[in-house]
């Protein structure tokens, strides 16, 4: 809501309340009527009897009145009023015969603006079209928006064509061009994987005839090649005609069967054979398996425990008599933790024996020369720790006290009884 100052009858100053209604583009206000030849005679001829009236009302003249009054013409209202009034009248009687020459031609301009408004709605299609043209993605709702807004806008015209005024329908064509609002489009959010523009349009067709270009370039590369290839050989057998064609070339299929059957027939024999034994083997020794894990099963614990003590043990000497006594200090081959299970050489030798770079017998050296790596930075002043004792007898752990005895008898490992964290305590 809006306010305007006004005057009133007697003078004074007052604010009204307006309603401010919105303006739509291309859509003609509420209670706006267009100016036609019909509305000024009837607003002419209500003016004329309202001036007879006030003139009958009055009936001193404007003169005797500012005589009678002493009050001149400037400074009264009602006064000026009236002069206005007879000034329009003037006005009015002047454009009589302009008003009689537009009602002899009012039937004529009827005809004429029926064309014209045919005219018109021609001419807002065709620009809604081009226009469509020109916009890509254009969507369904934005062409159903236009569709109304032609519609309404015939609507319109239609009913103010009958009340439109002369002057209004003796437009040109460039003015009603001109007076065209363009109609606004709902903005539709487009993604950015579909949105396509001709930047990129233009860049896929370079793409599309680059590669095009490229394969036929390949073609040619190819074709030129294979006829180089065919004149090198035709050159060639020109020069050599009697060198034979499958000198030069690998052999491509093992064609020595059937040159010796009998032969032949002895290796097959050997390989079953061989492929039998093999077989029989491993059966036998899955049966071994078999019954020994059977005999085990059914022996008591004890025994069973006996047995795995005996078997660590004999491992162990047969490896100290395959690996024999070391040397003082010596250096010796690691032997590796993978690939264990391989029968290779590497695998195979004795790795007790000593590198060759290194000295037979150490003992015989002096004492500082009795070390691993003599002469370097890391070498540290023991030899092999087992003639050196590094422990410090002044630690609190090793003396004989309460508090070691009851720390000791905390640590893990210290028991007889191993017991499992998990496992709840007995109740007593």
């Amino acid at each position: 809501m809006a306010a305007r100052s006004t005057i009133g009858s007697k003078g004074e100053l007052r604010t009204e309340r307006v309603k401010v209604t919105r303006y739509f583009p291309g859509k003609i206000p509420k209670g706006v009527e267009l100016e036609s030849s019909s509305s000024e005679e009837e607003d002419i001829g209500e003016e004329k009897v309202e001036e007879d009236q006030e003139e009958e009302e009055i009936s001193l003249p404007i003169s005797n009145v500012e005589q009678a009054q002493n009050v001149p013409v400037a400074d009264d209202r009602r006064l000026r009023r009236l002069r206005a009034r007879k000034e329009r009248s003037d006005q009015t009687s002047d454009e009589e015969p302009t008003n009689n020459r537009h009602k002899e031609n009012e039937e004529e301009e009827e005809e004429e603006s029926e064309e014209s408004i045919a005219r018109r709605r021609a001419l807002l299609r065709e620009r809604i079209r081009r226009q469509q043209e020109e916009e890509e993605g254009v969507t369904e709702e934005q062409e159903e928006e236009e569709e109304e807004i032609i519609q309404h806008k015939e609507e319109e015209e239609e009913e103010s064509s009958g009340e439109s005024s002369s002057e209004y329908e003796s437009d040109s064509e460039e003015e009603e061009e001109e007076a065209y609002v363009k109609p606004m489009l709902k903005p539709v959010f487009i993604p950015k994987v579909h949105r396509v523009t001709m930047s990129e349009k233009e860049l896929k067709e370079k793409e599309e005839e680059e590669k095009l270009k490229e394969k036929e370039l390949e073609l040619e590369a190819r074709k030129k090649e294979s006829r180089l290839m065919a004149a090198e050989e035709v050159r060639r057998e020109i020069e050599n005609p009697d060198e034979d064609e499958t000198s030069n070339r690998p052999p491509d299929i093992d064609d020595t069967d059937g040159l010796d059957e009998e032969a032949e027939y002895e290796a097959w024999k050997l390989r079953e054979l061989q492929r039998i034994k093999r077989d029989r083997e491993e059966r036998l020794a899955l049966e071994k398996e078999r019954a020994e894990i059977e005999r085990r099963r059914a022996m008591p614990e004890k025994q069973r425990l006996a047995e795995d003590l005996a078997y660590v043990r004999e491992q162990k000497e047969s490896k100290k008599k395959e690996r024999g006594k070391p040397i003082f200090m010596q250096k010796y081959f690691h032997k590796g933790a993978f690939y264990m299970d391989q029968g290779a050489e590497v695998l195979n030798r004795d790795f007790a024996e000593p590198t060759p770079d290194e000295i037979r017998n150490k003992q015989s050296l002096p004492k500082v020369l009795q070390v691993k790596n003599f002469g370097r930075a890391g070498q540290t002043k023991y030899t092999h720790l087992v003639d050196q004792d590094t422990s410090s007898k002044d630690a609190p752990w090793f003396q004989n006290s309460e508090l070691t005895k009851r720390s000791v008898s905390k640590m893990g490992g210290m028991h007889d009884v191993f017991d499992k964290p998990t496992r709840k305590k007995s109740k007593q």
